[in-house]
């Protein structure tokens, strides 16, 4: 109920009545005025005339019997007189329409006896109400004062017309606040409802309803406030539309970036991620959760890397600004652990590359410089000499592996493919290579498959292939030792086998087998010529051939290696 009177439309109903009874009041109090002064004066004059006209008539004819008729005629029953007192120039009364006898003297009657016209109002002591009272001097020829006429008349006839008008007026002021009220009721309606109705709208609209639209019924400041009400709503909806839209865009880019994004708040509560940060950082995340513990970077970094599990990150920061005040942070992360694994590979490469190429070069110089400064017989002479093409022979071999393998990372697309029989090839290979076999007194089996098919492949840079498999199973199988090459075709792969007894790789080495410069026992592969750059040799071929290589071994027992190639 309170809050009504604090509406709008009562505080108009309020003013307008205020207003109108304000208006009535001053109203009401001039126009009594105005009439109590007319009653007043109309009064006065009367009761002037009448004793000026008595005081005429009494003089030089003061007798008792000429007062008492005097009296009498003032006194009639239209006359407004109340009473009458003819006083000597002592104040004793002479006569009087009371009958009243003895000496009266009030302000007005000694005003009279020194000459001048004296007026009062005192109370009517025989009723209730007041009189207004008149002394008038008699003079007589001589031009003294002989007595005085002393006239009254009641007020309460001025009065009660007075309180008619009060009445009137009281009525009046009633009727014309409530028509005020009424008016006021109905016109603060029609300037509330359309505020109550623009407020109903507003209020949905704070809901997220913009489809409201506001009736126009006039064309006042209250409709142009509904118009322009409506073109806000339109302008609002289509605004919001605009900014739904972009963020529909940047959070479709964000949730489909292969970078990690997380965004926080700036307590450093989540309030945006996407797919990708989860993944890299390998955590559930949820809005809401602290970015403390997950992330602990220091907000100053711009950027920082950081390892999550067997992961290399780099974290790019940046704050979310308003008005100057840090509101948020937003965490780009970038996976680069293939980029740091490649970084690793590389100086392990270069520096791999350093020691093969430094190892016998070191070598060469030490026999060289003993054979320059040293007297050398010559069988020491031959035997070094040896020593030193050996080396230089694997310096070739490895600058020449270095060779065909960046020639193939740079050139995988100029490889000359062609249709070949690969059992042919095979058969050309094991002829080159038996005569090492048999040096070791290896058993060298080949057991290929009688319906070859033909498959789609750079000639020489499979026999490169089968060359480095078979090499390596005649480097690392004992003398006396098997050695087998065999081939499998089936509808999708021609498939050769080379399989051998030799001395195996252990188990923990087979999965980098394949990295350049890997070897097993390095000592042992130096001394037997090998580079460490064979089987590498070997993945990359195989690879270009959109084919693949798998080897199984146990140490003491022997080796497998499976090479399956396509047929196109």
């Amino acid at each position: 109920m309170r809050s009504r009177f604090k509406s709008i439309q009562w505080k108009i109903i309020l003013i307008y009545t205020l207003l109108i009874l304000v208006a009535m009041e001053i109203i009401w109090v001039y126009l009594y005025k105005s009439l109590e002064n007319y009653h007043m004066n109309n009064f006065d004059n009367y009761l002037e005339a009448q004793a000026r006209g008595i005081s005429f008539t009494l003089k030089d004819n003061m007798d008792a019997k000429s007062l008492k008729n005097v009296i009498n005629m003032y006194m009639g029953p239209n006359s407004n007189v109340k009473y009458v007192y003819i006083l000597d120039n002592k104040g004793n009364i002479l006569a009087s329409s009371t009958g009243d006898r003895g000496k009266m003297m009030t302000p007005a009657i000694v005003k009279a006896l020194s000459g001048e016209i004296g007026s009062e109002v005192t109370d009517d002591y025989n009723s209730t109400g007041k009189i207004k009272s008149f002394a008038m001097p008699v003079y007589n020829s001589d031009g003294k004062i002989n007595g005085v006429v002393y006239i009254s008349g009641s007020l309460n006839g001025i009065y009660e017309t007075l309180w008619d008008v009060n009445l009137i007026l009281s009525s009046a002021t009633l009727f014309a606040v409530g028509i005020t009220m009424v008016l006021g009721y109905i016109l603060s309606k029609t300037i509330t409802d359309p505020i109550k109705e623009v407020t109903k709208y507003a209020q949905k609209m704070a809901e997220g309803n913009f489809d409201v639209t506001i009736k126009i019924k006039s064309n006042d400041e209250i409709g142009k406030l509904g118009e322009m009400f409506n073109f806000l709503s339109l302008r609002l909806k289509q605004t919001l539309n605009d900014i739904q839209g972009e963020k529909n865009k940047i959070e479709a880019i964000i949730q489909f970036m292969t970078d990690g994004v997380v965004a926080t708040d700036a307590k450093g509560n989540i309030i945006h991620y996407n797919e990708a940060a989860e993944k890299m950082l390998n955590v559930k995340l949820e809005l809401g959760m602290p970015i403390e513990g997950i992330l602990n970077l220091e907000k100053e970094d711009a950027v920082a890397t950081m390892n999550c599990g067997n992961k290399v990150l780099t974290v790019n920061i940046a704050p979310l600004k308003s008005n100057q005040q840090i509101e948020g942070y937003v965490y780009v992360l970038h996976d680069i652990t293939e980029q740091h694994k490649l970084d690793a590979m590389r100086k392990e490469f270069v520096a791999n590359v350093s020691h093969e190429l430094r190892t016998p070069l070191a070598t060469i110089k030490s026999y060289v410089e003993t054979l320059l400064y040293s007297d050398v017989d010559a069988e020491y002479l031959k035997r070094f000499l040896k020593i030193i093409d050996s080396e230089t022979d694997r310096m070739t071999r490895l600058v020449k592996d270095l060779l065909l393998l960046s020639k193939m990372d740079s050139e995988e697309k100029n490889l000359k493919f062609e249709h070949k029989n690969l059992n042919e090839v095979i058969i050309d290979v094991i002829n080159r290579l038996s005569i090492e076999a048999h040096k070791k007194n290896q058993k060298l089996i080949v057991d290929l498959q009688e319906v070859p098919r033909h498959v789609y492949i750079d000639k020489d840079k499979m026999e490169q292939v089968i060359v480095n498999l078979v090499t390596n199973a005649i480097k690392y199988t004992p003398e006396n030792g098997m050695i087998k090459v065999m081939t499998e075709y089936d509808e999708n792969f021609a498939t050769f086998i080379v399989e051998d007894n030799g001395i195996g790789i252990p188990k923990e080495d087979l999965p980098r087998i394949f990295e350049r410069f890997y070897r097993v026992d390095k000592a042992r592969s130096r001394e037997l010529g090998g580079t460490g750059l064979g089987l590498s040799i070997v993945k990359q071929i195989v690879e270009l051939h959109k084919g693949e290589v798998n080897i199984e071994s146990e140490v003491g027992k022997g080796t497998i290696v499976r090479v399956k190639l396509p047929y196109q």
